[in-house]
């Protein structure tokens, strides 16, 4: 690890610290467009993957975190999905 990402590192919350350590084990972050059963509504939502499955208490307060201080870098994009891997020259 360099030492701007271990400057970066410490002013991170502590669940930003366990969303890396996934992004690090091989997860993403996807932003997609989902509907709501319920209502029916289509929103778009932030998600930690990891696998195929999603990973609770992960959402956009943490991708925020993690994007402005440039831990994880775009993966690839569709029309309703946009996903994100960890930033390797930063981590």
């Amino acid at each position: 690890m360099n030492t701007a990402a271990a400057t970066n590192l410490a002013h991170i919350s502590p669940r930003a610290r366990k969303a890396l350590d996934i992004l690090a084990d091989g997860g993403q972050f996807v932003q997609r467009l989902e509907r709501d059963r319920y209502t029916g509504r289509e929103q778009f939502a932030y998600r930690l993957l990891k696998g195929a499955n999603v990973i609770k208490g992960f959402g956009l307060a943490v991708f925020y975190e993690l994007h402005g201080k440039d831990f994880i870098r775009m993966a690839s994009s569709t029309s309703v999905s946009t996903y994100y891997k960890l930033n390797r020259e930063v981590a």
